[in-house]
């Protein structure tokens, strides 16, 4: 069997450079408060069950809110990306 192949580490801007990102971030912060308040409640009742309802829906909320923050990023690093690229040919027709 062989090696598994080293994924290359995509470059994304941070989130406070894209517009889009700054409402995701504090959805974001708002998820993990959340699940960090539920978790330290569910700690004072003993061991805390992975498969409890509610440490689920706010374990899933969290990385739903991680999830479309990342996809967000990766949108804005693409439209950086090929905003460059739609003007090279533009600028070099009018010369020719």
């Amino acid at each position: 069997m062989g090696k598994a192949k080293d994924k290359v580490q995509k470059k994304l801007p941070k989130p406070e450079d894209v517009a889009l990102a700054k409402p995701l971030v504090q959805k974001l912060a708002h998820a993990k408060a959340r699940f960090a308040k539920l978790s330290e409640k569910l700690a004072q009742g003993g061991e805390v069950k992975k498969s409890d309802p509610k440490h689920r829906a706010a374990r899933k909320r969290v990385k739903r809110a991680q999830r479309k923050l990342r996809e967000t990023l990766k949108y804005a690093a693409q439209r950086a990306k090929a905003a460059p690229a739609a003007e090279a040919p533009a600028a070099a027709a009018p010369g020719a």
